[in-house]
């Protein structure tokens, strides 16, 4: 009976402890991204429910970068030169679209005009699932 509960117990330690292990070792998650501050070449992968999207930051200040799209995350289309606005729950009434500037935050959008700023170049992924730094 002694033998059967001192069995139990360093299976619950040695579980325990690889808990443990492994919560400590994991890095924590990315909530957002203020790109005007990253080093130029710096990349990132974000995730939406659809799509994977990486972008590489030529100018942080202007907000100027490369985007590439997959939907797959392996083949990934031609790359687009964009212009990153910020973080965004999208257009709201009135056609309005608040923007928090120089931010990519998860569970928001990211609105970015193509080759320019043009009010009918400008886009929005859909949400963003999650966010890594590739290269900073």
């Amino acid at each position: 009976m002694l033998n059967r509960s001192m069995t139990r117990f360093a299976l619950c330690l040695a579980a325990f402890l690889l808990g443990a292990f492994v919560a400590l070792g994991s890095e924590p998650e990315i909530q957002q991204v203020d790109f005007h501050f990253l080093a130029p070449n710096a990349e990132i992968r974000l995730r939406t429910e659809t799509q994977v999207i990486e972008l590489k930051i030529i100018d942080p200040e202007q907000g100027a970068a490369v985007v590439r799209i997959s939907r797959d995350g392996s083949e990934f289309g031609s790359p687009r030169s964009v212009i990153l606005l910020g973080a965004t729950l999208g257009r709201q009434q009135g056609a309005l679209s608040l923007i928090e500037m120089g931010v990519i935050r998860k569970g928001l959008k990211l609105e970015l005009g193509i080759g320019d700023l043009r009010s009918e170049n400008r886009v929005h992924t859909k949400k963003l699932t999650s966010i890594e730094l590739l290269k900073v």
